[in-house]
């Protein structure tokens, strides 16, 4: 378990230049860091953003996740996102054991005058010249950012610069965790699909343990628990479906890039979700699990309510967990293995995909992918 840091504060505060900088610091005292910036990853999660209530938080919501997630894979975070809802960083707080929460305050004439001197970037241009328009929804303008009640680190940007702020921030990050070394590891990510019931989550489980075993140490994104952890938040639209998955394609890529790979565990009805993780990742495999939709299903009811006799042994899902559904399902037009789940049993099934996901893991070494290659995170 590793620690996650949170930067917050309205648009214009500073946010970014101090985690870049305080990351850079880190980094060359041989700590490594993730900086998790919520405009870059907004756009691949949403790339034509609403900025609706609705999609806001679904989006800071798999933005926890995501941090989560990399915190479970050993990986520090610094999250570099206005969060202009203390409900979406106290989340973060409750679910991160090793957290910590810097609160930047900067007057608004001079958050103004940065944004509109700010060089292109993952950042949307023009914030504030919306501000106070009808329909508008800038925070700390139009809608109240709300400030940190206990931040760890309160940094007044309008008098600091950024050299002692992240002086500061790094400081703060060296309380939370020891020093973090740069993974040698390949990165590779194995997305395993098929209909519910076709035996998706004991094949990952399965082969995360056999290759943590052999010392390789994997992080398996599972579709349940990231679905349970973003909700819904009322939508009605698909959206939130859309969010999740484009999330899990998101943590995949940054766990990948920081080298620690990834076999991701969901039905993913819609094929583009699956490519579009194919076309982000460098070493990517896809497995399609196949099975008549009558076993599937019976397989699928077996263990939602634990009932016994599944063809196929897996883990029980979380409670509250929705029936997984796969409406208009989209079977791979190009996968590099084929499981036949009724026919193969689950020892044989699982040596398949242990052979793929070794194949990945010794491409990485033979092209010498194993390098903590700074320009592919941003």
């Amino acid at each position: 378990m590793s620690w996650a840091l949170w930067i917050t504060g309205p648009s214009g505060s500073g946010k970014s230049a101090r985690a870049r900088e305080a990351a850079a610091r880190l980094a060359a005292e041989g700590r490594h860091v993730e900086v998790l910036e919520l405009d870059e990853m907004r756009k691949l999660v949403t790339p034509r953003p609403t900025y609706s209530d609705v999609e806001c938080a679904l989006v800071y919501r798999a933005l926890v996740w995501v941090a989560q997630t990399m915190v479970e894979a050993g990986l520090p975070v610094i999250i570099d996102a206005t969060a202009h809802r203390r409900e979406w960083r106290d989340l973060a707080r409750a679910v991160i054991p090793a957290f910590a929460e810097v609160q930047l305050v900067c007057p608004l004439p001079l958050r103004r005058e940065r944004e509109e001197g700010r060089a292109p970037g993952n950042a949307p241009s023009g914030i504030y010249a919306r501000a106070g328009l009808p329909g508008a929804r800038v925070p700390g303008v139009d809608v109240e950012h709300e400030e940190a009640l206990a931040p760890e680190l309160t940094l007044d940007t309008a008098t600091e610069d950024v050299a002692r702020s992240a002086e500061r921030i790094v400081a703060l990050a060296r309380a939370l965790g020891p020093a973090v070394a740069p993974r040698d590891a390949s990165r590779w990510a194995v997305w395993i699909t098929g209909l519910p019931g076709s035996g998706k989550t004991t094949l990952a489980w399965r082969v995360a343990d056999e290759l943590g075993a052999a010392g390789i140490a994997v992080q398996v994104l599972d579709l349940t628990e990231a679905r349970l952890f973003v909700g819904d938040a009322g939508d009605r639209t698909g959206l939130a479906e859309e969010i999740v998955h484009r999330a899990l394609v998101y943590a995949a890529r940054r766990l990948t890039v920081a080298g620690v790979p990834a076999i991701v565990d969901a039905t993913a009805p819609r094929r583009a979700w699956r490519e579009l993780a194919r076309d982000l990742i460098r070493h990517f495999a896809e497995v399609q699990l196949v099975c008549p939709v009558e076993t599937c299903a019976t397989r699928e009811r077996a263990v939602r309510w634990r009932l016994g006799g599944s063809a196929v042994r897996q883990p029980s899902p979380p409670p509250g967990a929705a029936p997984d559904v796969a409406v208009g399902y989209e079977p791979s037009l190009r996968p590099d293995l084929t499981i036949h789940t009724d026919v193969e049993d689950q020892w044989t099934a699982g040596e398949m995909v242990l052979l793929l996901a070794r194949r990945l893991h010794r491409a990485c070494l033979e092209t010498g992918d194993t390098e903590w290659h700074t320009a592919d995170r941003a």
